[in-house]
């Protein structure tokens, strides 16, 4: 007896797994839409971000904080020493990660007295870094210090990692670092930005990652913010932000493939590429999971924020950062699309809530950036 199905049965089988896909996914992001209104009111901190410096080795022609060679700013130890007893005494008991970022935070000169401090008072760490300065001996000192996750820079292959990054030799040396690290047993997460001059090379990189061995490669576009705000000729076009989304879930769901391949956390993407291109749905955690210390103290809702005197809540020298946390971000927890005309005949307005802040634009009230309009 044939039991197979009928080719007419085959596509009325994946017609039903279609549409039971699409309402599970209809509901979860309805669900996290309503979540996101509760963290207006109820913020639940999972990432607080350090800047420990606006100084650079690297000279970066889309870097979103404008960051370089003669940066001058490394945050006080002090304060932030005394910052993280007080994080430890009054928020000790929920479960948040501090990322140490920069510039490069390896640059700052107290940065082994910081992160033991950080491990002293029990709170899970990790790092973003350009790997440049990863030598064995860092290697080890790094795991000696219990870090938990790593993010390395390598945007694509040599000659177009060193011409974005603007300093000869960066790219073998940031490989070099991340080979130490995996010998160590670190996992390190790659973060790519793909642009113009790289995209048609994604198939390259691609098996580039797989010949080094990460095990997570985190793909993602340039945004109109710092001193990419000004270089135009490094954004994507519709057609290329479609193909590039196309080829993520493309990898995401190979099963030989060793490496997890995601879109970064940056937009939302529409209902189409919710949740098929990265392992959650979007959502802008500026001020209510997410918020940061930027390198002068200001205590702020996320590094890659637009620098404005009226987003900043106030500055670890003279503030407790929990009594901020949880008494002041005003400015952060509303519903920004609710200012957009634009936003608010959008269909999809409710899962998207304005996009992300850092591509906010504060002086018209509109996204910089919307790939919903740019994929749809």
């Amino acid at each position: 007896m044939d039991f197979s199905l009928s080719k007419d049965d085959r596509m009325d089988v994946e017609s039903d797994r279609l549409r039971i896909k699409k309402s599970i996914k209809s509901r979860n992001m309805h669900d996290l839409a309503q979540y996101r209104k509760l963290l207006f009111r109820k913020p639940g901190l999972r990432c607080l971000f350090i800047e420990l410096t606006d100084r650079c080795n690297l000279n970066c022609r889309h870097c979103g904080s404008e960051c370089d060679q003669a940066g001058s700013r490394f945050i006080e130890s002090g304060p932030v020493l005394r910052m993280l007893d007080e994080l430890s005494e009054d928020m000790g008991r929920e479960e948040f990660m501090i990322c140490v970022t920069g510039g490069e935070p390896l640059l700052h000169p107290d940065f082994e007295r910081i992160i033991r401090k950080i491990n002293e008072c029990d709170i899970p760490w990790g790092m973003t870094t350009n790997a440049t300065l990863i030598n064995e001996a860092m290697a080890v000192k790094l795991k000696e210090l219990r870090m938990g996750s790593i993010s390395v820079s390598l945007d694509g292959l040599k000659e177009d990692h060193e011409w974005l990054r603007r300093v000869p030799g960066s790219f073998d040396k940031a490989v070099q670092g991340v080979k130490k690290l995996q010998a160590l047993g670190i996992d390190v997460q790659i973060t790519t930005v793909i642009h113009k001059r790289n995209f048609e090379k994604l198939e390259e990189i691609y098996r580039f990652m797989w010949e080094l061995g990460v095990r997570s490669w985190r793909v993602i576009n340039v945004d109109p913010i710092g001193r990419a705000g000004s270089t135009g000729s490094l954004f994507l076009d519709k057609d290329e932000i479609v193909r590039l989304l196309e080829f993520i879930r493309e990898k995401r769901f190979r099963t030989d493939n060793p490496m997890d391949v995601c879109y970064g956390c940056s937009h939302y993407l529409s209902f189409e590429y919710e949740n098929e291109t990265r392992d959650f749905y979007f959502q802008c955690g500026a001020g209510t999971t997410v918020a940061a210390i930027l390198c002068n103290g200001d205590i702020y809702g996320c590094p890659d924020i637009e620098r404005r005197p009226e987003l900043v809540q106030g500055n670890i020298k003279t503030d407790r950062f929990s009594e901020v946390w949880y008494h002041r971000f005003r400015q952060y927890r509303y519903d920004r699309s609710e200012l957009c005309e634009e936003c608010r005949n959008c269909p999809e307005r409710e899962y998207c809530g304005g996009d992300s802040m850092h591509t906010w634009d504060f002086d018209r009230n509109k996204p910089k950036l919307c790939l919903w309009r740019d994929v749809v």
